[in-house]
């Protein structure tokens, strides 16, 4: 009996200390991010894109890929806007973390498009958070 309550506190004990490692984490940069979601036809919007438009889909890559744009996409307002200021930086990454969250749950559901007309709308989002936080190189 005192092994398995000690084995119980010790699971206890990691699972606390996990939980609050988990809440420590620092988010990935907003590079990293950018880098994954938008940078180049490999990356997960335009290859979303594409999946979403095949008859049928592949319901299985497309829906993992969704859950990670969507868990990267909700990282984003973890960090501080390079340029402009914080409230509009944090407007702006909800709304692009919910349309994620949205074509993520559409994905889940298999619901075609529903899904298609998220990434659509993520995609042509690009430009009103570049022109108030990026900066020009």
């Amino acid at each position: 009996m005192k092994r398995v309550l000690i084995g119980f506190g010790l699971l206890t004990a990691l699972a606390v200390v996990g939980a609050a490692d988990a809440q420590n984490e620092k988010a990935p940069s907003i590079k990293d991010i950018m880098t994954k979601l938008n940078k180049g036809p490999k990356s997960l919007c335009p290859v979303l894109g594409t999946a979403l438009k095949a008859d049928p889909p592949k319901w299985d890559d497309i829906q993992k890929e969704t859950k990670e744009f969507a868990t990267l996409a909700e990282a984003l307002v973890k960090n501080d806007p390079p340029k402009g200021e914080k409230a509009s930086w944090e407007k702006l990454c909800k709304e692009y973390a919910i349309t994620a969250k949205d074509m993520d749950e559409a994905a889940q559901k298999k619901d075609q498009k529903a899904a298609a007309a998220a990434q659509g709308k993520l995609a042509k989002s690009c430009m009103s958070c570049h022109d108030a936080h990026r900066v020009k190189k």
